[in-house]
This record gives structure tokens, sequence and C-alpha cells, in this order.
């Protein structure tokens, strides 16, 4: 087939050879460096923005959008004693645990205060402060979804919003208005059914009046979650699921996501335990808060121990994951609920001639947890 070049730069795709894209491979940064990283970002003034934090970046991460995954960055951050971070807000949605020491955060209208290892959402837009009133540096993880809208060239920051005034008016007055009479898409109509199909119309007023769910800022105390993880640590390997909880916020719906983006989940595994190999299209980053163990991540053998992190499941590369000796519990961030949103979360449980399944469009696979059960109970 001739390569004649189409009008409007368009390209001849019946003779165009796609490129190969640079498949991420999994990464790992060690404990040790990161408390390095830490201690250096200590030392001297605070950022333009009050804030001390180091950007992981994987090997392969370019600009735009600089990450540990393609859509996920992580920083590692410290406000010494008195320090407070300059209020922000941005259109990424991020999710923080607190590593050591203590602060006082306000998301939005929400006002709370955390210790070691607790954790927090801040949904897009919302205003986030944080100011260190303790005696200790007050260190923390936090990702978000920044490097995918930055790939997009959509990623929007503020320092220092003004909030309220015009917003907080429109809000006031939205309310007061609609308690009154009816929204313009009320008005507008629809959805309209067109043919037998089941398609639809909507109005233009929908689009810029959808539906919404309030998004809040949610607060996942250490405390409150020790009794539930020594349930799913006393699983025995053979369970063919993962001995883990999702840190669910429930605006995200079917999503099952910390954020709209991703879901944070807490493994607590048990010595020796060995999950299943398994590969899915969403990304997984692991940090090691306790223990120790391995991972096979496309037949490369990394290990692992407390206070590493890594890209620990690279998109669709098939990867499973062991713990030693004095077992392990991990923070998981996965971008699992974007790529539901996206009808993309391909995944397979089996990697040995497995169905491949859509999660989210379609029934998902099924686990032998009530078999566990029974086992633990005789």
């Amino acid at each position: 087939m001739p390569n004649r070049s189409l009008p409007g730069k368009m390209i001849d795709q019946r003779s165009f050879a796609t490129q190969d894209t640079d498949v991420w491979s999994s990464h790992i940064v060690r404990g040790s460096e990161i408390s390095s990283a830490i201690s250096m970002l200590s030392q001297g003034p605070s950022g333009a923005d009050g804030r001390r934090e180091a950007l992981v970046a994987h090997p392969s991460s370019k600009e735009p959008g600089i990450g540990l995954a393609p859509g996920i960055a992580v920083v590692f951050g410290v406000l010494l004693p008195g320090e407070q971070a300059r209020p922000r807000r941005h259109n990424a949605s991020s999710f923080t645990m607190v590593l050591g020491g203590g602060a006082k955060v306000e998301v939005g209208e929400r006002r709370f205060e955390v210790g070691a290892r607790d954790s927090w959402n801040s949904p897009g837009m919302h205003v986030e402060k944080i100011a260190n009133t303790g005696s200790e540096p007050f260190t923390y993880v936090s990702y978000s979804n920044a490097p995918l809208l930055r790939k997009l060239e959509v990623f929007y920051e503020e320092l220092d919003p003004v909030v309220g005034g015009d917003a907080a008016e429109h809000a006031q007055g939205a309310a007061a208005f609609t308690s009154k009479i009816a929204r313009a898409k009320e008005s507008a109509g629809g959805p309209v059914p067109v043919g037998e199909s089941g398609a639809m119309l909507l109005p233009y007023e929908h689009l810029i009046d959808p539906d919404f769910v309030e998004s809040h800022a949610l607060v996942w105390r250490w405390d409150d979650l020790a009794d539930h993880l020594g349930l799913v640590r006393s699983l025995k390997t053979g369970y063919t699921g993962r001995p883990l909880w999702c840190l669910y916020n429930p605006a995200t719906g079917t999503r099952n996501g910390t954020t709209f983006s991703f879901f944070a989940t807490m493994t607590a595994a048990g010595p020796n335990f060995t999950g299943p190999a398994h590969k899915h299209v969403s990304a997984a980053i692991n940090y090691i808060l306790d223990g120790s163990g391995y991972s096979i991540v496309d037949g490369v053998r990394l290990d692992w121990a407390a206070g590493d992190i890594m890209l620990s499941a690279p998109g669709w590369a098939p990867h499973g994951h062991a713990s030693k000796d004095d077992g392990a519990v991990i923070l998981t961030i996965q971008d699992h609920p974007l790529h539901i949103g996206m009808e993309s979360l391909i995944w397979q449980e089996d990697i040995k001639g497995g169905p491949i399944l859509t999660l989210g469009s379609q029934a998902g696979f099924e686990t032998n947890l009530a078999e566990m059960k029974e086992v633990g109970d005789a």
C-alpha cells in the first residue's frame, strides 16, 4: 500500500507503523534513600509554597507529568515545627499518609488533626492547609493524579486562593434559587429517547449543570484500622484473593475508590503469604510500612523491606507478591477507579489462560473466601 500524505496532516493508517511504546519496568526506591532525602529537605528554607517535598521520578518518566507511575505522582515531604504550607487548591485529587509527627489539617470545610499513619483524601479544588503545631518534624507521603492532568495539559493550581466571595455567593444563591424555581435543565427536559436501542439525547443545560455527588475529605485513623487489619492478616496462602482492605470513599460509588482516580488499599499479610500472580492495566505503587518480602514482576524478582516504595505493577505486567517470615503491611495506590470510568480496566486473575475481563463493565471474578473461612472455623 503506498504511503501517501493526506490533507490536513492526516495519516494514512493502511501503511502507518505505530511506534513501540516505552514500557515502564518495575522500579524501587529504598527506604534509606527516602530517609536521606527527607533529611536533606529539612535543611535550608522551604519552597515558595511553604513545603519541603521530593517528587519520586521513575527513570522512564518524562515531562509533562513526572511520576512514579504514568498517571500517579508520589511526593515525600516534611514540615518543621512551627511551619505551615501555603494554602493551595488544584484540580488534582490526592491522598496523604502521615509518616511521623502530627499536624493540623484543613481540607475545604473540614478540619482535623492527624498523627502517625493516619491518612486523608483531598478532593480536587478543595483548599488544603497543613500546619505543624507540634515539636517534632511532620513527615508524610502524598499521592495525586497530577501527572495525568499535566499530560492532558489541563492541570490547574492556585496558591493562597481567595475562596468565598463569588463562589460562595453563587453556591448560596443557587441553593436559594433552586429551592424556589426549577433549574434550567429541568425546564429543558430530557433525557429524550431516540430509536429503540436505548439511545437518548440531552440538551445543553444538562452538560453545564450535571447532577453531582458531594465529595469531602475523609480521615482513616490508624488506630481505627488495627482490628480490621488483624482479620485479613489471618488469611493464609491458598486464599485466591488479597489480604487487604480498600480505604473506601463512598462518593466514588461503584468505582470503589479512595479518590475518583485511584484507590488506596492496606494489605496485612501474615508470614510467608504468597498471593497468586495476575495482571491488570491499572498501575500499582506499593509502599512497605512493615515487614519484608519480594515481588516477581514480568519475570524479575525484587526484594523489599519496610520503608521501600516501588512501582509494583506497571500496566499489564504479570506480577505477584509474597511476604517473608515477618509478614508485611503495605499501602498500595492503584488507578483502578480511573480505568473503570474509562471502561478500560481489563484484568486477568489467572495468567495461565484465565479469562480477561473488563471490570466495572461486566461481572468480575470470585475468590475462595467462604472456603477459607470454613477451614479457619474447623
